[in-house]
């Protein structure tokens, strides 16, 4: 089994902080339902969360900036694909999950009789 790189952890810490962020949206509709004495508020328009624009790419000089740009390409890539692959991973770890409590009454242990000597 592989190690994890720092972009897997940057990859898993950007999906947290997408959790974390949707419950704390959640949290603040909430709060606002308390504020009107527990009544749903119905807007016309649903709230859209609007993010900063993002900063714009200084312009390099010479030929160093194209190895950074691409090394930034490589790098949104890596952090993309570990991403891709912490989704599976738990889509997986689910399923397992899923299907070990539905066979949780067909399971048997089996210990050698060599093994449990001391």
């Amino acid at each position: 089994m592989p190690r994890p790189t720092s972009q897997d952890l940057a990859g898993f810490w950007d999906l947290l902080q997408l959790s974390i962020d949707d419950v704390t949206a959640k949290f603040d509709e909430l709060q606002q339902i308390k504020s009107n004495q527990w009544q749903l508020v119905e807007s016309p328009e649903k709230k859209e969360r609007k993010w900063p624009p993002p900063l714009p790419k200084r312009p390099t000089k010479g030929r160093g900036g194209m190895t950074r740009e691409r090394s930034l390409d490589l790098q949104d890539r890596q952090r993309q694909e570990a991403r891709r692959r912490l989704m599976a991973a738990k889509r997986a770890a689910s399923f397992r999950q899923n299907s070990a409590t539905e066979r949780a009454d067909s399971i048997e242990i089996y210990i050698p009789e060599a093994q449990t000597r001391l």
